[in-house]
């Protein structure tokens, strides 16, 4: 059995997501459809899908892309899933894990990881379990702002890398989400979703300063698209400025019932170099 990530986050202290309407520009009817990526084009050829085992018949999928010649950027949660098992045990992704390169119809270029990991600050109290629900919202809300991590892989991407920005508020307003989401074709090919960018500078989420979201008309590109780059300015020729990463995708909101509070909304934590740097020269290293 094949479980795609995404993390379903429920309770979030989110302002209703409508009032975009007045401050953020309309999504662009030309990017209304969810398409298929070319894995042999840019941003794509960086990209590709993360296999953990998680038991003898069970593995997870997430996506994730190179941003250095041997460091891949995924979601925190594909690597410690803290929302749904707070204290792990975690899967070990030396062993269980495989990354696999512009996979596309169950084949792609593997990649052994040799270390992996995660934001420091995706983390929750030691004392997670003996908390208040309100309590543990507040705190699934903060490590949600840091839902991010990195392999160690044991070789060189031969597509290149991703470039990517960080601290870059106020810059950009459209995005690309790309991924494997299991609700379309089954995985098997790595899709886009278009959409308009936003931050807590436009829409204030109480609790949450450092988490942006993307929303956009594409409803079904959730599980699997984990660890999936949001992209902007996505374009086959890679001039400078093109195919720059801003974020990684990470939750959607839904209610106490399970349904799903704004559709065609994905949010991810805002990446800042004070965080990111650090993470990426330490995983280079070897995870030391």
């Amino acid at each position: 059995m094949r479980i795609s990530f995404l993390v379903f986050l429920i309770g979030l202290l989110f302002t209703s997501i409508a009032a975009t309407a007045q401050i953020l520009p309309p999504p662009d009817p030309k990017e209304d459809e969810v398409a298929i990526g070319n894995p042999g084009l840019a941003p794509f050829k960086w990209a590709g899908m993360l296999v953990v085992s998680l038991s003898h018949n069970e593995v997870g999928t997430c996506t994730g892309q190179f941003i250095a010649p041997n460091v891949v950027l995924t979601a925190g949660h594909c690597v410690r899933n803290i929302a749904e098992n707070p204290a792990g045990p975690w899967p070990d992704l030396t062993s269980a894990g495989t990354f696999w390169l512009q996979y596309q119809n169950r084949s792609g270029i593997p990649f052994r990881i040799l270390c992996a990991e995660t934001n420091p600050l995706w983390a929750l109290p030691q004392n997670y379990a003996q908390l208040s629900a309100a309590d543990q919202n507040a705190a699934l809300n903060k490590a949600f702002e840091h839902d991010y991590a990195m392999l160690l892989v044991d070789g060189t991407s031969p597509t290149g890398f991703m470039p990517h920005e960080t601290d870059w508020k106020g810059k950009y307003t459209r995005a690309v989400r790309i991924g494997y989401p299991a609700d379309i074709l089954d995985a098997t090919v790595i899709q886009k979703a278009p959409g308009i960018v936003f931050s807590s500078d436009a829409i204030p989420m109480a609790g949450s300063p450092n988490i942006i979201g993307q929303w956009g008309p594409v409803v079904d590109a959730t599980e699997g698209m984990s660890g999936g780059a949001w992209v902007v300015h996505p374009d086959p020729r890679e001039a400078k400025g093109n195919n720059v990463l801003i974020a990684v995708s990470s939750f959607v909101a839904v209610g106490k019932k399970g349904k799903v509070i704004y559709p065609g909304a994905s949010f991810a934590a805002y990446l800042k170099a004070v965080e990111f740097d650090p993470l990426l020269i330490s995983v280079r290293n070897g995870c030391r």
